[in-house]
């Protein structure tokens, strides 16, 4: 889409992204339905004894090198079709490792400590989990600085999606609820339906299961980096 953007007029650009919006997702529903009744149960069934294995659930446009990707459409980059929100198709203790950049967001504040208990159970004992999300009390701190000392914290971030003024309190909504599909449709996917501190994340996930939680630097982010707004932690699994 990016490049696209470079060879269309400035004009036509909000038409170019309503299409693209629209029409990408149409033609990705063969391939999600035939990943999800013939590709998923196969892989499930041949992998199902493999080992040391690593799971990225909500992959990026390009695959992390060495891990196995779950995401609730399909892809080329896409291994199992499976909403992360339900118990997760895989054995207790399968992976060393598990990997959700800015997917914990998409998923009801309120089941938070109950899916990510859910992605522990699928973690070997001593295997690590890896969160990143966005920094709610960031943002928060950053609107409110904004709005009450007109400080511009907040730019750092450089994020204006429906924003081209850059009023700071439309940059809050947006990081904060996300924009869905852009067109205002009520339950799509990508709103934001949750919203984290290191704090709380931190009690989650040892809620979840883990004995010991630290912060993540934004240098340890393994695909796509989110920017300014990060909010990243790894648990270790008890023993």
């Amino acid at each position: 889409m990016r490049a696209l953007q470079a060879i269309i007029p400035a004009r036509y650009r909000p038409a170019a992204r309503r299409a693209y919006e629209t029409v990408i997702p149409l033609m990705n529903l063969p391939l999600t339905l035939l990943q999800r009744v013939v590709q998923t149960p196969v892989l499930l069934a041949a992998r199902s004894f493999k080992r040391d294995r690593k799971l990225e659930i909500g992959p990026g446009q390009g695959r992390i090198a060495g891990f196995e990707t779950l995401n609730v459409v399909g892809g080329i980059n896409v291994d199992y079709v499976w909403n992360a929100q339900r118990r997760l198709p895989f054995r207790r203790d399968t992976f060393k490792l598990i990997y959700a950049s800015h997917v914990l967001e998409h998923i009801p504040w309120y089941r938070t400590v109950d899916v990510l208990a859910d992605w522990v159970r699928v973690l070997q004992p001593g295997g690590r989990i890896e969160i990143w999300v966005p920094d709610g009390l960031k943002i928060c701190r950053a609107f409110v600085e904004a709005e009450e000392r007109n400080a511009r914290e907040f730019e750092k971030d450089g994020w204006y999606r429906f924003n081209e003024q850059r009023d700071p309190c439309l940059w809050a909504n947006g990081r904060l609820f996300s924009y869905g599909d852009g067109r205002g449709t009520a339950g799509h996917r990508n709103w934001h339906l949750a919203l984290f501190s290191f704090r709380y994340l931190k009690e989650a996930l040892l809620a979840a299961g883990c004995r010991w939680v630290e912060p993540l630097d934004r240098s340890q982010v393994r695909g796509y980096d989110h920017g300014w707004i990060n909010l990243g932690a790894v648990g270790i699994k008890g023993e």
